[in-house]
């Protein structure tokens, strides 16, 4: 089994022994004597870094040994030098101990408990067996960052089973040996596998996103530390980027997007009623013997209007209607019939035409490229 030197989670560079190199896919697989890359487990993706110079690009675990994916071989027996990749670990200690922190709080005040967790590229998930609100997260979010100012320590220890019978802690797992505790003074006491900060105030900020309701519980996302001042500084160049476009104040962007939003919704009725005017104005028009198959033209206009059309002008005839609306490569179109099945004839007209589009026995629509001239002799034809 390989010594785990990540109990210290603050480890970056270490020396080993190399007891064995296989070849894997697409990379090799190498063992050590001991080792402070942390390999995948607990909602954690495995470290990555280097070994004797040799990119590591992932590591696991099977029955107590460290397999760390290289893509280069190493010397069985060499004395090796591991560097932990800094920014990516830290990266991960920040949001994996804000999470802790901030569950410490949410299990203390609803008694829930992380049934589901997962630290990913661009935020972090905890999934609650329990209903909260964001206002109720946000409240156990100001109480978190209230511990990170404070700076509490974060401690790994090994309990054994006496003190762990009587020891009150979190846990997805039942059974356990050997279980590794991190606790956070005064907040929280959970079994967990992962490297930790050492303390509170290194975890920066943690900062609530959003959350949604989830298997009968509550999905949380987060981002702690330097994930989470990113993701600040992108959503502040938004906001820059809002107020040069509306010419407003940050406080005020809201304000200019609901005007603008009222405005857009007032223009959208004018040009629907416009739209069914010429609508009306053009299902006056249609004039047909009721035998025959026709079709009319238009443009600009949408397809609830056209399809207002449609229905109109095919109970002007025993064949089939259509409605050409012109668009910049040719025209849409809304083709209906009462006595002719459309979708078996769709192919035929779309080949016709040189069309694509398809839809229901009564109605269907789509888009060809011929010209209108070729449209009115392909109906009279039909």
């Amino acid at each position: 089994m390989t010594q785990k030197l990540f109990d210290e989670g603050e480890l970056f560079e270490f020396e080993a022994t190399v007891l064995s190199c296989e070849q894997g896919k697409k990379c090799y697989e190498v063992t050590l004597d001991r080792s402070a890359f942390f390999p995948e487990g607990g909602g954690q993706a495995g470290d990555v870094g280097t070994l004797g110079g040799v990119r590591v690009i992932d590591t696991q675990e099977k029955g107590g040994v460290v397999y760390h994916k290289t893509d280069k071989p190493l010397e069985v027996g060499a004395k090796v030098k591991g560097v932990i990749d800094r920014a990516v670990r830290l990266r991960r200690m920040q949001n994996h101990s804000g999470e802790h922190l901030i569950m410490g709080f949410i299990h203390a005040r609803f008694g829930y408990e992380n049934v589901g967790f997962h630290l990913g590229k661009d935020e972090v998930t905890l999934d609650l067996n329990g209903v909260i609100s964001y206002e109720q997260l946000l409240e156990c979010e100001q109480q978190a960052n209230e511990a990170i100012a404070q700076d509490r320590p974060i401690t790994i220890s090994y309990p054994d089973d006496k003190t762990l019978s009587t020891l009150a802690y979190r846990s997805k797992l039942e059974n356990m040996e050997n279980v590794r505790i991190v606790t956070i003074e005064g907040v929280d006491v959970c079994a967990c596998c992962a490297p930790h900060l050492s303390s509170t105030g290194k975890i920066g900020v943690v900062k609530v996103l959003t959350a949604e309701s989830y298997k009968g519980g509550t999905r949380v996302h987060i981002l702690c530390g330097l994930d989470a001042v990113a993701e600040y500084e992108k959503k502040q160049a938004i906001v820059k980027e809002l107020q040069r476009l509306l010419s407003a104040k940050p406080e005020k962007i809201a304000d200019s997007v609901k005007r603008l939003l009222d405005e857009n919704g007032e223009l959208k009725k004018k040009l629907t009623d416009i739209a069914n005017a010429q609508a009306d104005s053009i299902i006056a028009s249609l004039k047909n013997d009721g035998r025959g198959s026709f079709c009319t033209f238009t443009e600009g206009l949408d397809s609830n209007a056209l399809r207002r059309i449609a229905n109109e002008g095919v109970k002007l005839t025993d064949g089939i209607f259509g409605v050409f609306n012109k668009t910049e490569g040719g025209y849409s179109y809304i083709i209906a019939s009462e006595k002719v099945a459309l979708r078996a004839k769709a192919k035929e007209i779309n080949t016709a035409l040189g069309g694509k589009g398809g839809g229901s026995d009564a109605m269907i629509q789509g888009s060809i490229t011929a010209d209108e001239q070729a449209v009115r002799e392909y109906f009279a034809g039909l």
